[in-house]
């Protein structure tokens, strides 16, 4: 039996711009359907989805009354999806059609692969692109490299989803039946449910990884993503509800996690002028989980606490150049200190060694 794709686009007040969303997914050569949730849209989204959809039959909307939010619009794609494999696409993003599409057919060669997701490429608001390393999850990035293509993650997967998250939703794909299985995404959490999902889909199958550029990114001011209040809030709440079962599995991971958290509350403290508690934090991150990477934000916090250097927080811009800087940075450095020989590998994550 052929397998089906079915994209899921949750949009809320997206007439700009989900169009261009929809075309990266008709352009996927492979069976696809496309279900975009319209979750309350108030400036005319569901005119254009509407339109789209009489073109286009593979195109199914989903109307919803209010924003429930995008977990909650992303379960309504779910349930909505006729095919085996759900891709996940936000609607400011698009997908690079020929990577999808081969990623899906090795989906349909390796039924017990619950999750996969891949490499994406940022739009910054000026409309340049910037490349996309994992080099912000440095130990996931360690992990990897040295490979190429698919990348099986193994018995490693949970403990490499909850010490960092590496995982972007859009391009991200997984088995319907495990989507179900795990629960969906969890509505309550109004950011950080990617997250969750990742979890609790790495207790139900296989996860990949798959080192192509399969996704354009967009940045945008003002998007959720650049909420450092509600980041630092959900990324605590999934902390705590996969501690007991990370702590059982690998505390190395736990407390890389609860660094991960930790970053995200110095972040919101620094949005906020709160330099003394930005530098608690950043501290905190350090003796969670020791790295160069939290040596250098504590020395940066210490820097504005004594008043050598500016407090101000980065921009989305600015951030988005700096994650592509520091992956491209730490990858160089473990070639030049490997004499250029391949990298793959176990690494050492705490006083534990994980291995693919």
């Amino acid at each position: 039996m052929t397998l089906r794709l079915s994209v899921v686009i949750p949009v809320r007040n997206g007439r700009d711009f989900v169009s261009r969303a929809v075309a990266s997914a008709q352009a996927i050569p492979a069976p696809v359907e496309i279900v975009v949730v319209d979750d309350g849209s108030s400036d005319g989204t569901l005119d254009v989805l509407q339109r789209l959809a009489e073109e286009d039959p593979r195109i199914v909307v989903v109307r919803r009354d209010a924003d429930h939010g995008a977990a909650a619009a992303r379960n309504a794609g779910i349930a909505a999806a006729r095919g085996d494999v759900v891709c996940f696409l936000d609607a400011d993003d698009e997908l690079y059609p020929q990577p999808i599409a081969d990623r899906f057919a090795w989906h349909q060669a390796h039924p017990d692969v619950a999750l996969s997701f891949a490499k994406h490429e940022s739009r910054l608001p000026g409309g340049a692109i910037e490349p996309c390393c994992v080099g912000y999850c440095p130990r996931f990035e360690k992990f990897v490299a040295g490979r190429s293509g698919l990348v099986d993650l193994g018995d490693a997967a949970f403990n490499l989803l909850f010490g960092e998250n590496p995982v972007s939703t859009t391009g991200a794909m997984a088995r319907r039946d495990a989507l179900l299985a795990a629960g969906g995404f969890a509505a309550d959490l109004r950011m950080s449910q990617d997250w969750d999902m990742w979890l609790r889909l790495a207790q139900h199958g296989r996860v990949a990884y798959s080192s192509n550029v399969e996704a354009l990114y967009t940045v945008r001011a003002g998007s959720l993503s650049g909420d450092a209040h509600g980041r630092a809030r959900y990324n605590g709440e999934v902390l705590r509800r996969h501690w007991g079962f990370a702590m059982r599995r690998s505390p190395a991971a736990a407390f890389a996690a609860l660094s991960f958290v930790e970053v995200a509350r110095a972040e919101m403290c620094r949005a906020e002028d709160h330099d003394g508690a930005a530098w608690a934090h950043y501290l905190a991150a350090f003796l969670a989980s020791p790295s160069v990477r939290h040596a250098r934000d504590f020395a940066r916090a210490s820097a504005v606490l004594l008043g050598l250097r500016s407090g101000r927080p980065e921009t989305l811009e600015e951030r988005a150049r700096n994650v592509a800087l520091n992956g491209r940075r730490a990858v160089a450095a473990r070639v030049v200190r490997a004499g250029g020989r391949s990298l793959a590998g176990g690494f050492p994550f705490g006083h534990e060694t994980v291995s693919p």
